[in-house]
């Protein structure tokens, strides 16, 4: 599904720009959008293995997703550590390198706030971590989809109502509230929702009505602009209360009809060649773009349009080439022994429920 590639290129395009100076909340939907997708295609990966060995290995899912996560991350906490030398810059950011380093830096940002360093932006990554170590035990103690379903739904309406009173009765930071797995996991289970829904051909009538056009694409993106510019404008903790529901079930409603249709007016966008490259590299580009956008960018800040434009393409170029060299000669020779143990486990729809979704 290249579009799916073009969603990742989409996401993280997001988050860079944010970081380079657009002062919009576009950056954390670029995230939110990461962990729908993750928590989609991960699911759908254990059901698939579930469906052609019987059972998931739990052992083999974490090798797999070590293979993938750890190297390329590894390398660069290398890199920001060592090679920058930010353990002699003070107590506050030795705690958060070790705290990256075991994957629970989300915690120490979101308690005790981020230091604004190159390693702040993985507590997105502790996030997604301390999931899959919780999801497939968890989804084989479940044993079949129904279960599964009644599952996540009471568990994503849990977690509504769980941050509902923690942010509008209990006035939890607004830094905990957007870094603890506590607070963000429902967006990584509504991904996990609609892989056995689609597995299973549930709320198929939806399916059907929803990607009866393709310009119907246009609907959840029209709302997630929307939501963007409530959040823009100032409506206090909107974000934490209603954007944090509202953003993840348009992600959850778009991206069936992006795999409905080939030729959407969003689809087409999103399968264009660049768009493709930079959603290959876009774990690496995550990883990289917080230290290289800081160390261009934003030594321009407050200059003129035009120095200030030239240093955020200077940046996005100086990004995309360390992403590219950390992707190819880091994360391929790792994830080429990761397939050899995933097998053929390529998330594509059920032909039967793609046919009925796609006129």
């Amino acid at each position: 599904m290249p579009a799916l590639g073009g969603v990742r290129a989409v996401a993280v395009l997001l988050v860079v720009l944010s970081h380079a100076g657009f002062h919009l909340p576009i950056g954390s939907l670029g995230v939110l959008i990461f962990f729908v997708l993750s928590g989609f295609l991960i699911t759908w990966i254990l059901l698939k293995e579930e469906s052609k060995q019987g059972s998931v290995s739990i052992k083999m899912f974490w090798m797999r997703r070590s293979l993938r996560i750890f190297p390329a991350f590894y390398v660069y906490w290398l890199l920001v550590v060592v090679g920058l030398g930010s353990l002699h810059l003070g107590r506050g950011l030795t705690v958060q390198a070790v705290c990256s380093f075991f994957y629970v830096n989300n915690y120490f940002q979101g308690i005790w706030g981020d230091p604004n360093t190159g390693l702040s932006h993985t507590w997105s990554l502790a996030i997604e971590e301390q999931f899959y170590v919780f999801w497939p035990v968890l989804f084989l103690l479940l044993r079949n989809n129904r279960n599964r379903l009644k599952a996540l739904l009471g568990l994503i309406g849990g977690l509504w109502v769980y941050r509902e009173v923690m942010v509008l009765g209990l006035h939890v930071g607004q830094g905990y509230v957007y870094e603890a797995l506590d607070m963000r996991a429902d967006h990584l289970l509504i991904g996990c929702l609609l892989a056995v829904a689609l597995y299973e051909g549930y709320f198929e009538r939806m399916w059907k009505w929803l990607c009866r056009s393709a310009w119907l694409q246009l609907a959840p993106v029209a709302i997630l602009v929307v939501d963007q510019v409530i959040t823009a404008s100032g409506v206090p903790r909107y974000r934490d209360w209603g954007g944090f529901i509202v953003e993840p079930v348009m992600v959850y409603l778009l991206l069936p009809q992006l795999m409905a249709f080939n030729r959407g007016p969003v689809t087409r966008l999103l399968e264009l060649p660049a768009m493709r490259f930079i959603g290959r590299i876009s774990y690496s580009i995550y990883l990289y773009q917080q230290l290289v956008i800081h160390a261009v960018v934003h030594r321009f800040a407050g200059r003129s349009f035009f120095v200030t434009a030239g240093a955020v393409v200077v940046g996005l170029t100086g990004v995309i080439a360390c992403a590219s060299a950390s992707h190819y000669l880091v994360e391929r020779p790792f994830l080429k022994l990761k397939d050899r143990l995933a097998g053929d486990r390529a998330p594509v729809v059920r032909p039967g429920l793609h046919a009925s979704m796609d006129r």
